[in-house]
């Protein structure tokens, strides 16, 4: 089976998902200041904000800073993210994250499958196993990147789990590009499996 690499250039890869968590916000602004004028899309706003800082998806946690800083009207220019955060302070991060001791392997499952499939609907008809394996390694530099990084919302929980998520993302990319003719099927199997274990 193929290992996978982290990508050449990940300050470009993290360039671009801050990019993307800002449009998104954005999007979000339009949306419910249309539906909702005045102070009140300020606090749904906040409110997803808060949620998304609760999932220990690293694009949600991009999502959740963006939103906060469209509330607050901050400058869309500046950097989501300081480009070199204190090493004493995610080293004070990992301590409390590796204090809470293992992490269930299928909590790490049910992440990876709810990502899987994020991707697959984002993609729509254009998925394919390289697409889909393509944006798992993106997904685990990302989380590799942000897991310890003091700007994000998450706290130690949410932390280490992203952390636990990022060989298993990988490893799942390795797997979809391998993978046959049934490998859409084999992703609804999975996302199937993963929605379970959310509500179980």
């Amino acid at each position: 089976m193929p290992t996978s690499s982290p990508p050449d250039n990940p300050k470009a890869l993290l360039e671009a998902a801050c990019a993307e968590a800002f449009a998104a916000a954005r999007w979000d602004e339009v949306d419910l200041s249309t539906r909702w004028p005045g102070a009140e899309a300020g606090s749904l706003l906040l409110a997803k904000a808060a949620e998304c800082a609760l999932s220990p998806i690293a694009r949600d946690q991009l999502l959740s800073l963006a939103l906060e800083r469209i509330v607050d009207a901050g400058d869309p220019t500046s950097p989501l993210l300081k480009p070199k955060p204190d090493a004493d302070r995610r080293a004070e991060i990992a301590r409390a994250a590796f204090a809470l001791g293992p992490h269930r392997s299928s909590e790490t499952e049910a992440l990876v499958g709810s990502i899987e499939e994020r991707h697959a609907r984002r993609l729509e008809g254009r998925a394919s196993p390289a697409r889909l394996a393509a944006s798992l390694r993106d997904d685990a530099a990302l989380h590799e990147i942000l897991w310890d990084h003091p700007d994000i919302p998450g706290g130690p929980e949410i932390r280490l789990t992203m952390l636990c998520a990022v060989p298993r993302l990988r490893d799942r990319a390795d797997e979809l590009t391998t993978m046959g003719p049934d490998w859409l099927r084999n992703l609804m199997k999975m996302a199937g499996r993963a929605r379970r274990g959310r509500s179980g």
